[in-house]
């Protein structure tokens, strides 16, 4: 179709960014690939902050609770980070009355309020 159009050669040399840019991703599942079958047996939780803006209180944190069962979520307040500990025994009592069921297992990003001594330690005697 153009006359004169110079015949271009294939190299065997491949860009490594063009190879990566053609890459693609699996799909995310839209579904989990295990979820809970009772209540407590599996609770994630996550303490999020500090945020810049304080409450009205001067809170500054947040730590979230959900039963991957029930999807039900519990979020509590704190001013201090150093609370979180407290604040998941009241949790963990409160649940547990509630449900007449133990949790079984605590999903978390494994921040330094999940893995203290003082929290392990207060787990074993649990």
């Amino acid at each position: 179709m153009v006359i004169d159009l110079p015949k271009l050669q294939e190299t065997e040399a491949k860009c490594k960014n063009c190879l990566l840019g053609k890459q693609r991703r699996e799909v995310i599942p839209k579904k989990a690939q295990w979820r809970a079958s009772e209540k407590l047996e599996s609770v994630h939780s996550n303490l999020c902050g500090p945020i810049k803006a304080s409450s009205n209180s001067g809170s500054r944190y947040f730590m979230i609770f959900t039963d991957d069962f029930s999807r039900k979520t519990w979020i509590y307040i704190l001013k201090e980070k150093s609370r979180a500990f407290e604040v998941f025994k009241f949790f963990k009592s409160l649940v547990e009355k509630e449900s007449c069921c133990l949790i079984k297992c605590l999903k978390s990003y494994r921040g330094g309020e999940y893995t203290s001594a003082k929290f392990n330690e207060d787990q074993m005697g649990s």
